[in-house]
């Protein structure tokens, strides 16, 4: 069996991960962030709770519908609601259910990332082929730091071989290795070539092509606190065919907050724009354009900028990308595949494990 290192623990890495134990293999998580979920995630303000990625899932093929299911019976997943969440969508109790974690998307990351080895607030800054493996180079991400490192840090040996000082080491963070046998990428497919890049390695030809083409469309999501009683619909949740606003969700009526709470993404333009802008003028501009909306005033607790929010590239039909680097096997898994939806994030990340499974199989036989 061998050791296999899975980088990302939203829905595709920590389902990968899950297939990659259940064949035997000995299995890393490691992701930046300091708890599982990837854009499930969900935030703690004064009391109140947001949802600040992926507002719902849906589930389309007959595998993921038995995955929901799954997921219902663990009480981790429900339906919110039947329908369009369109702006002036004809209520339509027979539409396609849309399913949200129960209390919120956060769960049901939660729940797949059950048992596995996670390595939370954990930056990876180089992968690196060494004689058949990789030697991946992390660093530990301190709260409320970047993390975005610049690669290589400053305590490497003075010769630049790429070797770590000592964990310990005063000048610059502690960088600890990790080797694996095999690695499932589920970054961004833009930080997952950086980090490639950063150990020395170029996915060359038509593979190399296509990854390069992956490009992403950014979300703020600007969580807010009203004052009152939103104007939304029944549901708690609207969607804007255009304009600054995309979505709009009342966390209070889907039961996922206890106090009045609300998120707000802005649309792709207005995301792309201010992207860089200050935190105030942004939440100015988007609580200006919700108020009449909402139907009462709202105060902002938080800004969060998605940079990775949507793949906008047509990567082809495949649902990951796996190529041997001095015989070992790294695949390249995530919604960039798939359409930017949870569904096929999940079907890329199950997808990939099992390419790796075989990749290592026939390396051995």
């Amino acid at each position: 069996m061998a050791d296999v290192l899975v980088i990302g623990a939203g829905v595709a890495g920590c389902l990968g991960a899950r297939v990659l134990a259940a064949a035997g293999h000995t299995v890393t998580v490691v992701d930046k962030g300091f708890v599982p979920g990837g854009r499930l995630a969900s935030r703690n303000v004064g009391g109140a709770t947001f949802d600040t990625g992926a507002q719902f899932l849906t589930a389309k093929s007959d595998h993921f519908r038995a995955e929901v299911a799954r997921w219902q019976e663990a009480g981790v997943l429900r339906t919110w609601f039947h329908g369009s969440p369109d702006l002036d969508a004809p209520p339509d109790p027979d539409g396609y259910p849309r399913f949200r974690g129960a209390p919120t998307m956060r769960r049901l990351a939660e729940h797949l990332a059950t048992g596995l080895d996670l390595r939370l607030g954990t930056i990876v800054g180089a992968i690196e082929p060494v004689d058949g493996r990789f030697r991946v180079h992390t660093s530990p991400r301190a709260a409320g730091s970047s993390s975005r490192p610049v690669w290589p840090p400053r305590n490497l040996d003075a010769g630049g071989s790429g070797t770590p000082v000592p964990t310990g080491a005063s000048d610059g963070p502690s960088i600890r290795t990790i080797d694996a046998d095999a690695v499932l990428l589920t970054a961004p497919i833009p930080q997952a070539l950086d980090v490639l890049s950063a150990g020395g390695t170029t996915i060359p030809g038509p593979a190399g092509a296509r990854l390069r083409a992956a490009t992403y469309a950014p979300t703020i999501s600007v969580l807010a606190v009203p004052d009152g009683p939103t104007g939304l619909p029944e549901r708690g949740a609207i969607r804007f065919p255009d304009g600054d606003i995309e979505w709009i969700t009342d966390h209070r009526v889907t039961g996922a907050s206890a106090h009045p709470a609300i998120t707000i993404h802005a649309g792709s333009g207005f995301s792309a724009d201010h992207l860089e802008a200050e935190d105030g003028d942004i939440t100015s501009a988007i609580l200006a354009a919700a108020s009449d909306v909402l139907g009462c005033r709202a105060t902002a607790v938080h800004v969060h900028r998605w940079r990775y929010a949507t793949p906008t590239a047509d990567l082809g039909d495949d649902d990951c990308l796996i190529e041997r680097i001095d015989g070992a096997p790294l695949a390249f898994a995530g919604d960039a595949f798939t359409g930017g939806r949870v569904e096929g994030a999940a079907r890329s990340g199950v997808v990939g494990a099992e390419e790796i499974i075989t990749a290592l199989h026939t390396t051995v036989t």
